[in-house]
């Protein structure tokens, strides 16, 4: 981890990210009996496949273990620590071979109000609402601060990949929200009256990802909705239900801050998958 940060550059999330899909690849490598310096291409896809089927991980999620495991047995070499290096001959698995989840306008409205219930409820709702109604991922949402709301809160400024920045319109329900939190609870958490950051925890301190993804789960939980649940799911949802009102392809691309456009096209395969559904379950001759 040394390595990937002083060589490499990586962000502090990157870092995050590798180091949790090398502690679940060696999970998976002692469930499966195998050592580091005797795999390949076959048991490289052993260990995707109990990823995949014990961890639960999307084919994105297995793909970017894949990026880990490779750079992890290039740093072995390098070191000499690995003789010879035959995972880089593993192929990547598929990465759209499933069709990104999406939750129906009612399952969403029926999430956002459905923060845990708590002395926290107020923040959690708005945290809800920020993942939706800005299409933000979670390490933006947990980004934003008090300088970053502009305009009486009509815009909020989000830090994407690469600390590329962008303003996205927040709607009234959600300014309505924010408006509340910033008023009767964000002032009793902000206990030294300095804290930059929007959303805040017990002890004053900036919100974390896991925070953020454990308020979705339970709010998926609490609103009955029978799908898995993580936060990108409404980023997911914000941009398919973008297009499906007729929003243009461009627009949503720059709303998820997406650097190509083939990454955002895949919502329009969402929205035809959907419309086809539609027409095989209601159109007489279908």
């Amino acid at each position: 981890m040394t390595y990937c940060r002083l060589e490499l550059g990586l962000s502090k999330n990157s870092l995050a990210a590798y180091r949790s899909d090398l502690e679940s690849i060696y999970t998976a490598l002692e469930s499966l009996s195998l050592q580091l310096e005797d795999i390949g291409p076959d048991e490289v896809g052993r260990v995707l496949a109990w990823l995949r089927d014990e961890r639960e991980l999307a084919p994105a999620s297995l793909s970017r273990a894949l990026v880990s495991l490779r750079m992890y047995a290039k740093f072995l070499v390098l070191e000499k620590l690995l003789a010879h290096d035959r995972i880089q001959l593993a192929q990547a698995p598929t990465l759209w071979n499933n069709l990104p989840d999406v939750l129906t306008v009612d399952e969403v409205n029926a999430l956002l109000t459905s923060p845990p219930p708590g002395p926290l409820s107020i923040r959690d709702r708005v945290v809800l609402e920020l993942l939706y109604a800005c299409g933000a991922r979670a390490s933006e949402v947990i980004g934003i601060g008090i300088s970053d709301l502009r305009e009486q809160t009509r815009y909020v400024r989000l830090r994407g990949k690469g600390q590329k920045e962008r303003l996205v319109p927040l709607g009234e329900v959600a300014r309505k929200q924010l408006r509340r939190y910033m008023r009767d609870l964000r002032p009793q958490l902000n206990l030294s009256g300095k804290e930059e950051a929007l959303l805040l925890n017990k002890k004053g301190k900036p919100l974390s990802r896991q925070v953020v993804w454990k308020i979705v789960k339970e709010a998926g939980a609490l609103a009955g909705i029978h799908k898995r649940i993580y936060t990108h799911l409404l980023r997911h949802s914000f941009a398919t239900h973008l297009l499906e009102g007729g929003a243009d392809l461009r627009s949503v691309q720059e709303l998820l801050g997406h650097a190509n456009m083939t990454t955002t096209e895949r919502y329009t395969h969402v929205n035809a998958h959907r419309l086809k559904n539609i027409h095989q379950e209601f159109h007489p001759r279908s």
